[in-house]
């Protein structure tokens, strides 16, 4: 099967050694500036990319939106359950360390080109049940607590929704149920909630 694969990280070193580990490994990999137009652009296409940032997060969550057989593999800084649990539910595949070895690396890769993800026991475990113990003590999911984050930082509701990929009036559905989960009367109460119980 040909597979297009893209490395997206802010180091340089970094992407090349990423290239050179998958040329070691059978394939080819390119490193485009502009994630969105390329996988527009043909076939099955893998992209391989560092999430450090908020914006990388929503790098992660828009590439998802924007092509339907898109895999996606995220190298996260701080390996943690939480932050798994999170890549993954944003649309990743695949989940590793960014300071993995390169043989763990091309074991991964070797997976997920064979249509397997190699995912830890903790995440399953978590990506299993942790909606609905969060739903049940009033905690925010970690999108949840993204979208907090934005209202807090002065982000429209409007703009929100485009950002997540939901209608407008979705949006306000979504948020209305996590304020009522959340035991607070409305949008301001939320965020002083969440701002107190140390969501944002």
């Amino acid at each position: 099967m040909l597979v297009r694969i893209a490395v997206a990280d802010p180091l340089p070193v970094f992407r090349h050694g990423i290239v050179e580990i998958l040329r070691d490994a059978g394939f080819t990999s390119e490193t485009p500036d502009d994630l969105f137009a390329w996988v527009r652009d043909e076939q099955t296409t893998i992209v391989i990319l560092t999430l450090r940032t908020d914006a990388d997060w929503r790098t992660l969550e828009g590439l998802r939106r924007t092509a339907a057989g898109l895999v996606l593999v995220a190298l996260l800084e701080q390996m943690s359950v939480g932050d798994s649990v999170r890549a993954l539910r944003a649309g990743a595949a695949c989940v590793m360390a960014r300071d993995t070895s390169p043989a763990a690396f091309r074991e991964g890769f070797r997976a997920l080109v064979r249509g397997e993800s190699l995912i830890p026991v903790e995440v399953l475990r978590a990506l299993a049940a942790p909606e609905a113990e969060g739903a049940a003590s009033g905690e925010p999911s970690p999108t949840e607590r993204d979208w907090l984050r934005s209202l807090a930082g002065g982000v429209t509701v409007g703009r929100l929704a485009a950002e997540a990929g939901y209608s407008e009036r979705m949006m306000f559905r979504l948020l209305r149920d996590l304020y009522t989960r959340m035991g607070a009367r409305g949008r301001t109460d939320a965020l002083i909630t969440a701002q107190h119980r140390g969501w944002l």
